[in-house]
């Protein structure tokens, strides 16, 4: 049976493309399971900064690289697709998704193209093909002439040749920056920031010339797009500057690795494939009529251009993961201790003890942890995190837990009692979470923003605010546990 993937949605430089049916994304003698390739999810330093990364498959290298402001999330497709044939290691780009900011600097892809090559040293990775969509495009085709011997062959899936005035009005106006506000008005321009990229192209020109013949934009799509940008804040401007700052015409009239220059046809930029310059030999165009319709000839370029080498081990990396879909940060040394947040919260928000190692886990559903366990069931979920402390060898130390994440510790104990020791409970939010599914108009972004402001203001404690950049981190796992909220209250409620 030919299996199908979900198309990806073009956000980027552009506006979203059109929904389309799902096509077959791989060869018919490939069987449904192909498609069930695991992918896994790590984290590694490279230069003292953090990189996130998701990796799938094995054999030679596939390095995929996506578009600004998303996440490595967005190429899950393509992963899947090319798992059966190699091991695509997908990066969330410096300052998008889980990966650390590039160092002050110019917003050049120049930048981006090194850091690329120092996660390939940091990966143990000699050469690879490459993939780049939109602003990973750009970064891709500038690393394929920095570093030609590091690349097998090259795809560059959307890119743009603009006439320098188109250049300036878009680095002018496109770009404002973004930081907190107090009053949370930073979310209401984003909301509408987002939805009119889906109305008008560029978004800023909010008049006839600029509409696009597009539906009303679909309110989860908005949401999804609101979360990606409000977790780059105002890095998406460094990811966005680089791609518009970069002229690729002379760079694709001199590569030297063969390459698919290639534009779907429901890409806004598509029309920028009939502005290229004369091609060296080995470098061929191409498009598609739609986003799934594009795999079928990307894939096909990509299988027929893998390096040689297989990918090595995942390098080992002990200060931050994912386990079984359990995103966790620790670090410290001695005395173990478990520190499990409160409802809405993350891991990585809680506050390293003073002494001891530590090991503070994303409760699932929440934080950037999947759902492997019903939030609803705080049985399954203590099972969950035994099943983390035993993968990762723990035997047994302190328990400490907020709200939330004290219901979770105290069954932990109850029916795991070797992995506990000691408890440490504390007291959380006291009231019902706010409803923050999405709504239209944006609201529940200002709701995610009250439900932060007032675990703090209402919560036990002396009831201090932290700064907007924190609430801002905070409202943004609010949003992310919308789907599970009321369930994971009313078994807080109901004691498990």
């Amino acid at each position: 049976m030919v299996g199908h993937l979900p198309a990806l949605r073009t956000r980027g430089l552009g506006p979203p493309g059109p929904t389309v049916p799902p096509d077959p994304m791989i060869p018919a003698c490939q069987d449904r399971e192909a498609l069930m390739t695991r992918v896994t999810r790590h984290f590694i330093k490279v230069d003292g900064r953090l990189v996130h990364y998701r990796r799938a498959g094995q054999g030679p290298v596939l390095l995929a690289l996506h578009q600004s402001p998303r996440d490595s999330a967005e190429l899950l497709p393509l992963m899947q697709a090319m798992a059966p044939f190699a091991t695509v290691i997908a990066p969330d780009n410096p300052g998008f998704g889980l990966s650390d900011p590039l160092p002050p600097g110019p917003a050049t892809v120049d930048r981006f193209a090194d850091g690329v090559d120092r996660l390939m040293d940091a990966l143990g990775l000699t050469s690879a093909a490459f993939y780049g969509f939109h602003t990973g495009a750009c970064i891709a085709n500038r690393f394929a002439v920095l570093y030609p011997h590091r690349v097998s062959g090259l795809v560059v899936d959307g890119f743009m040749l603009m006439e320098e005035p188109e250049r300036a009005d878009l680095l002018a106006n496109y770009l404002p920056a973004f930081h907190p506000q107090w009053d949370g008005g930073h979310l209401a321009w984003a909301w509408h920031r987002i939805r009119d990229q889906g109305i008008f192209f560029p978004w800023y020109r909010r008049d006839p010339s600029a509409r696009l013949s597009r539906p009303k934009p679909d309110l989860t799509r908005i949401h999804d797009q609101i979360m990606e940008f409000l977790r780059a804040g105002d890095s998406y401007r460094t990811g966005y500057e680089a791609a518009l700052s970069y002229r690729p015409a002379a760079d694709m009239a001199t590569l030297t690795v063969p390459a698919l220059l290639f534009a779907a046809q429901d890409d806004p930029l598509h029309r920028y494939l009939s502005k290229l310059p004369p091609l060296p030999c080995g470098v061929t165009t191409g498009t598609a009529p739609n986003r799934t319709a594009a795999w079928d000839v990307v894939t096909g370029f990509l299988r027929g251009h893998l390096p040689v080498e297989p990918a090595p081990a995942v390098p080992d990396f002990t200060a931050r993961g994912v386990t079984d879909g359990i995103a966790w940060v620790a670090g410290g040394q001695g005395a173990p201790c478990l520190r499990l947040h409160d409802l809405g919260g993350a891991g990585s928000l809680l506050p390293p003890p003073s002494a001891g190692a530590w090991l503070a886990p994303d409760l699932p559903g929440m934080g950037d942890s999947e759902a492997v366990a019903d939030p609803g069931d705080l049985a399954a979920m203590a099972d969950a995190i035994a099943g983390l402390l035993t993968t990762r060898g723990w035997t047994g130390g302190e328990v400490e837990g907020w709200g939330y994440g004290a219901a979770v510790a105290s069954l932990l104990a109850r029916r795991h009692p070797g992995l506990a020791t000691r408890l440490a409970l504390h007291s959380g939010i006291t009231e019902p979470p706010l409803d923050l599914h999405p709504v239209e108009g944006g609201g529940h972004l200002l709701a995610a923003w009250q439900q932060a402001r007032d675990s703090h203001l209402f919560a036990p404690g002396n009831g201090v605010l932290p700064g907007p950049n924190r609430l801002q981190a905070e409202t943004w796992y609010w949003l992310k546990a919308a789907p599970i909220l009321d369930r994971a209250w009313k078994a807080l409620g109901a004691g498990g």
